[in-house]
């Protein structure tokens, strides 16, 4: 009996809003914005990577085409590490528009990404662009509350509800149906953009591993998720507002301050209370840094003075013409082995400081889900900060391994005695391999959040288990 009632309320329910032509139109918009967002989205995704395919063919072809030459000269010829973009990304754009895509690897000096938007804008400080993930985040809450601000408290004015108490149904049925009807509604209204992400990601040429799917699927429930929390906002301010206008108000209100306002000020806290250097400030603290603790190319320089004492008495000669290596080549070792250890400890610092920033955010999780949702979503797609931390440590590391290379080419291929004249073989430089990011799996994508994807569970089990409370329920039967 209890689910016929159920189940008539949720016909009912959708027959009325299906009779809404206002209700069609924004549908219908919704719907072009949606596609236009997606299609946006995949022409810029196929864009990099035609642009980064390209890029990557012309510096192999530059880097292999160099003629014989001094291993340090090479050095500093430099190279390019480029960052893919995710499968996903096309879906949502994350910080990508906001950082870099490809960094310049040279010798003694580690370079920030080029051909960002702004280098210096966060993951929490940047505002909301065109994305199949913003809209959904952004403007369909909007659709959630124009479809259900007036569900109950509509009924309440009008007097229907009074005639449906009468009848025997029961508030908890009557919710339950509106529920049902809603979360139906944003099912049909979403599943169709997921469909075409998987199509589209499947038909990318870029890397889809076994768990993109995975990946999709967990998007898709997020956002289902994403959507529960709205339907039950919505039911519970309507149920506790007894006009509508005030309903739609107030819900507009949270809307703006959950989606807009509180994502600001919370960066704006986050920043101010664990700031970390802008990307000028940070290579003047590691170039300072870097000749305090001693100087390469500095022939009396107090550190590498004793680096020549140490290194002539490990090899139990005199000078340094008669070592058996290149002693040049062992001070650009030890030099760049200064310098990476500097710039370690300075990137660490600012890894620690992004993680409290995230840290202080995710304490929201559970008040304001469009916090989770956001950023649940980047890590699924692989856009968010924490990916592009690891393309910089991944491109680091590369060019540390290939300067060294480099340098071990100065100490064993070339003489001390008329060094800067000499050069080795071309051959050389096709034994270097190019750089290769190696994609994060979904257990590392997600690590960080752990526990805390519990917290928007808890704020949408808090809102139902508030509509199905008994002070809930005596409150409208006093009402009616």
């Amino acid at each position: 009996m209890i689910k016929n009632k159920v189940l008539h309320i949720f016909r009912h329910e959708l027959a009325s809003k299906r009779k809404s032509p206002s209700l069609w139109l924004l549908f219908i918009m919704m719907q072009l914005l949606l596609a236009i967002a997606l299609f946006t989205g995949w022409q810029q995704f196929q864009h990099s990577i035609q642009t980064q395919t390209t890029a990557q063919a012309l510096v192999e072809e530059q880097w292999q085409a160099q003629p014989d030459r001094h291993p340090h000269r090479v050095a500093h010829f430099g190279h390019f590490a480029f960052r893919p973009p995710s499968a996903l990304s096309f879906f949502d754009l994350g910080v990508n528009s906001w950082v870099g895509d490809s960094i310049f690897l040279e010798a003694h000096k580690q370079n920030s990404a080029n051909f960002a938007n702004d280098q210096d804008g966060g993951t929490l400080l940047r505002f909301s662009e065109l994305s199949s993930a913003n809209i959904l985040l952004i403007i369909w809450p909007l659709l959630i509350i124009a479809l259900g601000f007036a569900s109950i408290s509509g009924e309440q004015k009008s007097g229907t509800l009074r005639q449906l108490m009468a009848m025997g149904v029961s508030f908890r049925a009557l919710i339950l149906g509106k529920s049902l009807s809603y979360l139906l509604v944003s099912v049909l209204f979403i599943l169709p953009v997921f469909v075409f992400a998987l199509v589209l990601a499947l038909s990318s040429g870029a890397e889809f591993s076994a768990e993109g799917p995975l990946r999709l699927v967990l998007l898709f429930a997020l956002y289902l998720l994403y959507c529960m929390f709205w339907i039950g906002l919505t039911l519970l301010v309507s149920s506790w507002v007894k006009e509508p206008k005030q309903a739609l108000v107030l819900l507009t209100s949270i809307w703006f301050i959950m989606t807009i306002l509180m994502p600001r000020v919370l960066a704006e806290l986050a920043h101010n209370q664990h700031p970390h250097q802008k990307r000028n400030d940070f290579e003047l603290a590691v170039k300072l840094d870097n000749r305090k603790v001693g100087d390469s190319h500095n022939p009396n320089d107090p550190y590498f003075n004793q680096f020549r004492e140490d290194t002539l008495k490990k090899y139990g000669v005199a000078t340094v013409e008669e070592l058996p290596v290149n002693y040049k080549g062992l001070v650009m070792i030890e030099g760049e082995r200064l310098n990476a250890e500097v710039y370690k400890k300075h990137y660490a610092k600012q890894l620690e400081q992004f993680t409290l920033q995230q840290t202080f955010i995710s304490q929201f999780y559970w008040l304001n889900p469009y916090l989770f949702v956001r950023d649940f979503s980047m890590a699924l797609t692989k856009t968010d900060t924490k990916h592009f931390l690891d393309f910089e440590q991944q491109a680091e590391a590369h060019r540390y391994t290939r300067i060294q290379k480099l340098n071990a080419l100065h100490t064993h291929e070339i003489h001390h005695h008329n060094d800067r004249e000499q050069r080795i073989s071309k051959s050389f430089w096709q034994e270097f391999a190019p750089f290769s990011y190696h994609s994060p799996n979904l257990s590392w994508s997600l690590q960080s959040f752990s526990w805390r994807w519990l917290l928007p569970l808890l704020a949408v089990a808090l809102l139902f288990i508030g509509l199905y409370s008994k002070g809930m329920q005596r409150r409208i039967y006093a009402t009616v």
